[in-house]
């Protein structure tokens, strides 16, 4: 069931990322910054004409790639850090005590820095989005249609899969970091990948952006406690699972 799945993922999350997302989810309220748009302004009203490429522009000034990053990042810190437990436990274990430390740092690197540069494009389409609509539920709405339908496509049902690849790690030398670094870059730009769409309707999502962050959040740590289910749409079934084959008798 999704709960005892939810409640045991919880229970094996390792404390520090416990830590992690919690300080992210303080930050996100102590800041509570949202998108403001030329004629939203951060208010959630359902009959405001949309823009055109002056109300982008304009929305740009209010809303400078230098302001939108201590946001950005805090909501990565705030829904991502658990979905890293099963990567950097793999790390722990394969990397060598007194390189430990600079293992999970040259992996949590490579994985930031793929998401921060993922960060501006996805503002620039959610600020497209809000002006050019004609209001702002219909932004979040075609927001919410666009990663349902991504959710249901074979490649993202492969980007998902390829999020649990456990690489080859070397134990000693350069390698040994070169590759920590090489699979933060790898499962950075594969959650990218599957679950950049997904951060879309929380951007879009007005005042209650915090509520649907925190939905889509423990959405995507339930599908990654179940990464062989097939995507649970309304209008795509579940693959059904071959018959298991009678064992005949030994003669």
């Amino acid at each position: 069931m999704p709960v005892k799945t939810l409640v045991a993922a919880f229970r094996d999350l390792p404390w520090p990322l416990c830590c992690a997302s919690v300080l992210g989810w303080l930050g996100l309220i102590g800041l509570e910054r949202q998108l403001a748009a030329p004629g939203y302004c951060g208010v959630w009203t359902p009959s405001r004409p949309g823009g055109g490429w002056e109300a982008v522009l304009s929305a740009l000034w209010l809303n400078p790639p230098a302001l939108l990053l201590p946001s950005w990042s805090l909501m990565l810190l705030a829904m991502m850090s658990p979905l890293l437990a099963d990567p950097l436990r793999l790390l722990w274990l394969r990397s060598l005590a007194r390189k430990r430390a600079q293992t999970l740092a040259l992996f949590l690197g490579g994985y930031a820095l793929v998401w921060l540069a993922a960060g501006l494009p996805l503002h620039l389409f959610g600020l497209a989005l809000l002006t050019f609509s004609p209001s702002p539920w219909l932004a979040f709405a075609v927001a919410c249609g666009t990663a349902w339908l991504w959710q249901a496509t074979p490649p993202r049902r492969h980007c998902l899969q390829a999020c649990h690849h456990q690489p080859q790690l070397p134990a000693f030398g350069w390698p040994a970091a070169a590759a920590a670094l090489r699979y933060g870059l790898s499962s950075g730009g594969w959650c990218v990948a599957s679950c950049g769409v997904w951060m879309l309707p929380p951007l879009l999502a007005g005042p209650g952006h915090l509520p649907m962050m925190a939905t889509v959040g423990l959405w995507l740590l339930l599908e990654r406690r179940r990464p062989d289910s097939a995507p649970t749409t309304p209008f795509i079934p579940k693959p059904l699972r071959p018959a298991a084959r009678k064992r005949l008798p030994a003669i």
